[in-house]
C-alpha cells in the first residue's frame, strides 16, 4: 500500500517506563491503516475500517530515556504515536503505565526500528525485524528495540547497551542478534571476540535476573550459480549454537531459516523482501515486507521452543508465512554480486573461490 501524505502524529508526554496505550480511531470513509509507536515500531499493520466505524486498539509501548540513532543521542521525551492512512479519520490516544516485562533487543541493521520515506512504499523502505515484532504481541509485554544499524558486537557493548544496561530487571528479556558487521572487524571472528560478546552479553542478563535469547543472523541474498546462497555467515551461525548449547541459552536459527526461505524463492524473487528502489538494490536490508516475514520466524521459534511467556502471548494467527513458490528458472547476476562482496568489507569469511555451500 502507498502512504501519498505523511502519517497522523500524535505524542504523549511520559517518563521512562512501559505504558498501556489506547488509540481510539474513528473512520470518516473506508480507511486502512497502521499505528506505530516510538521511531516506527509497528503496532498495527493494514488494518481495514468501514466508513463510520470507531475502533479502540491496545498495546504496550517500552519509553527509553535514551535510544541512539544516526550516531546522535536522542532523549525519548515520550510516548509517540504514529498512524498512517489514506483516508480521512479522527484518532485519540491515552497511555497508562503498567508494571510488565520488557523485550530488549540487542543487534544491527538487520534487526533495528528504520525510518520511512514518503511517498511510503513497502518494498522500498527499509525495516528490522524488530520493529515488525510488537505487532505480533498481546498486551502483557513490551519491546524495547535498541538494535542500531551498523553495529558489531563490540560497539553496541560500547555505545547503545549503555542506555538500558542499568535498566534492564528480573523477567525481562534480552534478544541478541549480531554477526553481519562483526564479520567485518578482525578481531571479532565468529569463534573468537564474537563469541566472547555473546557470552558477556548473555552472563551480564542473567546477572540482571532477565533472560537471554541469541539469534544466529539472517543470511544475505548472494547467491552461487547453482540457486543456493553463498554460505557467507555461516561460521557466525555456528558460533551462536555453540554458546547457546554452552550456556543453556535459547537458540534462534535464522540463518538457517532465511537461508530456506530465500533459496526456495530464488535468486529473482527474493528480492521482494529486501530493500529495492527499482534500480539499485540490497543484498543484505530486508524491506517492510521481509522484515515482517522474519519476525514471524522469530515468533514461530519462541512458540516451538516455548519461551514463557512470550510464546503465550503472540498472536498466533498472525504467524503465518505463506512459502514462496520455487522460481528455478531464476539465475543470480553472479559476477555482479561476487563484485559487492568485495565493497562492503568482509574480513571473516570463507574463501568464496571453494566450496562454501554446506555447513
Amino acid at each position: 500500500m502507498n502512504y501519498n501524505n505523511e502519517p497522523l502524529h500524535i505524542s504523549l508526554k511520559a517518563p521512562h517506563g512501559t505504558y498501556e496505550v489506547t488509540v481510539s480511531v474513528t473512520a470518516h470513509e473506508d480507511i486502512t491503516f497502521t499505528v506505530y509507536a516510538q521511531s516506527r515500531r509497528v503496532m498495527v499493520q493494514n488494518y481495514e475500517m468501514k466508513k463510520g466505524e470507531s475502533r479502540d486498539f491496545t498495546f504496550n509501548v517500552s519509553v527509553c530515556d535514551k535510544l541512539r540513532r544516526d550516531e546522535d543521542d536522542i532523549i525519548a521525551k515520550g510516548v509517540e504515536i504514529d498512524i498512517a492512512c489514506d483516508g480521512d479519520f479522527t484518532a485519540v490516544a491515552t497511555a497508562s503505565p503498567v508494571d510488565i516485562p520488557v523485550i530488549y533487543i540487542a543487534g544491527d541493521s538487520t534487526v533495528t526500528d528504520q525510518p520511512a520515506e514518503y511517498p511510503y512504499t513497502p518494498s522500498s523502505t527499509y525495516c528490522g525485524w524488530g520493529q515488525m515484532f510488537p505487532m505480533l504481541l498481546r498486551c502483557g509485554i513490551a519491546v524495547e528495540n535498541q538494535a542500531q544499524s551498523g553495529s558489531a558486537t563490540k560497539d553496541f557493548m560500547e555505545i547503545n547497551f549503555a542506555a538500558f544496561k542499568d535498566k534492564i530487571k528480573k523477567d525481562d528479556f534480552l534478544i541478541i542478534e549480531f554477526g553481519h558487521n562483526d564479520q567485518k572487524i578482525a578481531e571479532l571472528g565468529a569463534f573468537t571476540g564474537y563469541a566472547d560478546n555473546l557470552r558477556y552479553l548473555v552472563d551480564f542478563a542473567r546477572e540482571k535476573g532477565a533472560k537471554p535469547i541469541i539469534c544466529s543472523p539472517i543470511n544475505r541474498i548472494l547467491f552461487n550459480e547453482d540457486g543456493t546462497l553463498l554460505n557467507l555467515l555461516g561460521d557466525y551461525r555456528n558460533a551462536v549454537k555453540a554458546v547457546c548449547e554452552e550456556k543453556d541459552v535459547p537458540f534462534i536459527d535464522l540463518w538457517t531459516r532465511t537461508t530456506e526461505f530465500f533459496e526456495r524463492a530464488g535468486a529473482r524473487k527474493a528480492w521482494d523482501y529486501f530493500w529495492g528502489d527499482g534500480g539499485g538494490r540490497d543484498y543484505t536490508h530486508t524491506n517492510d515486507i521481509g522484515g515482517g516475514i522474519i519476525a514471524r520466524f522469530v515468533g514461530q521459534e519462541m512458540i516451538r521452543l516455548g519461551i514463557e511467556p512470550i510464546a503465550s502471548l503472540l498472536k498466533a494467527d498472525m504467524l503465518g508465512v505463506e512459502t514462496p513458490d520455487p522460481d528455478p528458472g531464476a539465475k543470480p547476476m553472479n559476477a555482479k554480486e561476487i563484485e559487492h562482496i568485495k565493497t562492503i568489507g568482509l574480513v571473516n569469511m570463507p574463501d568464496i573461490d571453494k566450496d562454501i555451500t554446506n555447513l
